[in-house]
């Protein structure tokens, strides 16, 4: 089962709008015609930060082009998004799909909710946290794997570190402790990284509009644009990073 990890796309109403000098319309497009040349493509996992204006016409700008992929999309919301604008533009779209909890090429597959309004950081709440907590214990045979929009981990880069999760303990605490939780997937980090932590895996996709440089405090950019492309089996995944 292979399926392909789009995040942080921060589309505005108006296509020619400019994320830091950055076409992120633009962006998209090309990250979206070398995915649509990935053989096999069945899934599309869209891991938040789709908006930068948080405007209704730029979810529909992002269905629009993800439409052509003609494969179902599963979103999460990230901290740039309006979820309730989200919700509403994307529920007019059939192939796209708020990730709650999903069956797929033999895996378990748990949306989280991170996110704080008017916050850059992420938080768990303990309501979410209890829902985790019971989607692990449902989920049934085969592996689990978590995706959520915030990093749980340090990744070594100052500038996305300081609004990484907030108290990530107790949602390690949940994951360490279920057997069938092997992965957790996120975006934010604008960048690729595989931690291992306690026999768990953090997968983070770089953006589709533009990189921060590893290890910046500030503000500077690694101008590429990318995804991610997983191959789902019942014993386990691979996974590549594609730059355009």
């Amino acid at each position: 089962m292979k399926v392909a990890q789009l995040t942080d796309l921060h589309l505005f109403a108006d296509t020619r709008g400019r994320l830091l000098e950055r076409d992120t319309h633009a962006a998209l497009e090309a990250v979206l015609a070398s995915v649509a040349r990935e053989p096999g493509l069945e899934a599309v996992l869209l891991t938040g930060d789709v908006s930068q204006d948080e405007s209704e016409a730029s979810y529909h700008l992002a269905a629009e082009a993800l439409a052509a992929l003609e494969v179902p999309v599963h979103w999460i919301a990230g901290n740039h998004d309006d979820r309730a604008a989200m919700a509403r533009v994307f529920a007019g779209y059939d192939f796209l799909r708020p990730l709650e909890t999903l069956a797929l090429g033999g895996w378990t597959f748990i949306g989280v909710d991170s996110c704080v309004a008017g916050q850059d950081g992420g938080r768990i709440g303990d309501a979410e946290l209890v829902r985790l907590r019971q989607r692990l214990d449902g989920a049934g045979e085969g592996p689990a794997a978590v995706v959520l929009h915030h990093h749980p981990l340090a990744v070594g880069t100052p500038l996305l570190d300081d609004c990484m999760l907030a108290q990530a303990s107790p949602f390690w605490r949940i994951a360490t402790a279920s057997d069938a939780l092997k992965l957790v997937i996120c975006g934010h980090v604008h960048g690729e990284h595989s931690i291992a932590y306690r026999g768990k895996t953090l997968e983070v996709g770089p953006a589709t509009c533009f990189q921060w440089k590893r290890g910046a405090c500030d503000i500077e950019i690694d101008d590429r644009r990318g995804y991610r492309l997983f191959d789902f089996a019942a014993g386990g995944y691979s996974v590549r990073t594609a730059f355009v």
